[in-house]
């Protein structure tokens, strides 16, 4: 019994201390909420959106990813006004799961030259998840207790972000897990900190054509730091297409559409480049963006090159 224990703790750890502990989202403009709280508010009215991410098609226990986010603005001040939102996301991989809620506050003021600044405050809890019968081990005469799924609920999960943009840019910093909080039952096991930075620009080809590229950077704990692009074109802001790809990993295609002006599908597809493309098919990311106005808003600067 000692022996499966410490299989399993093992298992946990290697998890917990070395893993990305956070999903990765191939469309991040257009899902930047989930990088940085400091975006909280800047939509021109109520904005939801759900989504789906299946990584690794095929391949038996990869990653699956359901998350959904809603936002908006409080105040009617044109420059200086208050942001909240709700985000919630499951994760699953393999036998390991977690459920996350985070209540979302942000307050951007403008600046110099037509900038605008905003910081951001995330504070929330996760549900982790073992199904233990999931796991196979050389000793199969498990006590029935074992065989059962376990959880531990952590409480409080903070985050924080600052944001500075203006009509056509934007570069944002955050930082994610940010209080470190520890997973009970796991020896060192506990929320390791998410470092973002991310870049974007929106260059106006014409009037109804514009191009937009993106960078992203990860890093978590002692890990090799991740970097991300995007490079897509926009005509007239209701139809986007481009490319996407992350180091060492793969390529995106991407896609974005507008439609009945105030309905948005967004969806990626990935071809992996790693030594996974060999276990694994390809990855499928899809939102879908309901806002609850139509039309453009003269309320607030808007970011164009965040989608």
């Amino acid at each position: 019994m000692k022996k499966i224990l410490l299989s399993m703790l093992l298992s946990m750890m290697i998890w917990s201390a070395v893993a990305q502990q956070l999903p990765l989202f191939s469309y991040f403009t257009y899902n930047y909420i989930q990088y940085n709280p400091a975006v909280t508010g800047n939509t021109e009215c109520l904005e939801l959106k759900l989504g789906a991410r299946r990584q690794w098609t095929g391949l038996e226990g990869a990653p699956n990813t359901g998350f959904a986010s809603v936002h908006g603005r409080l105040g009617k001040g044109k420059f200086n006004y208050h942001g909240i939102g709700a985000l919630v996301e499951n994760d699953k991989a393999g036998p390991f799961s977690y459920t996350g809620l985070n209540l979302n506050y942000a307050y951007h003021m403008r600046m110099r030259k037509g900038n605008m600044l905003s910081a951001g405050l995330g504070l929330g809890f996760k549900q982790y998840r073992v199904n233990f019968a999931q796991i196979t081990l050389e000793q199969q005469d498990i006590d029935p207790v074992i065989q059962n799924n376990a959880s531990d609920f952590v409480f409080p999960v903070v985050n924080f972000g600052l944001w500075l943009y203006n009509k056509d840019r934007f570069i944002g910093v955050s930082m994610r897990q940010m209080n470190r909080a520890t997973v009970e039952g796991i020896d060192k096991g506990e929320l390791l900190s998410h470092w973002t930075i991310a870049y974007g620009k929106s260059i106006k080809m014409s009037d109804d054509l514009a191009f937009k590229p993106a960078l992203l950077m990860n890093y978590v704990a002692q890990s090799k730091a991740s970097l991300e692009g995007q490079a897509i074109l926009s005509y007239r802001e209701k139809v986007a297409f481009g490319i996407g790809g992350r180091g060492g990993s793969g390529l995106s295609a991407l896609v974005k559409i507008d439609f009945l002006g105030f309905l948005t599908a967004a969806y990626a597809y990935d071809l992996t480049l790693s030594k996974m493309r060999f276990e694994g098919g390809p990855t499928h990311e899809i939102m879908i963006g309901v806002r609850a106005c139509g039309g453009d808003s003269e309320r607030h600067t808007r970011c164009a090159a965040y989608d």
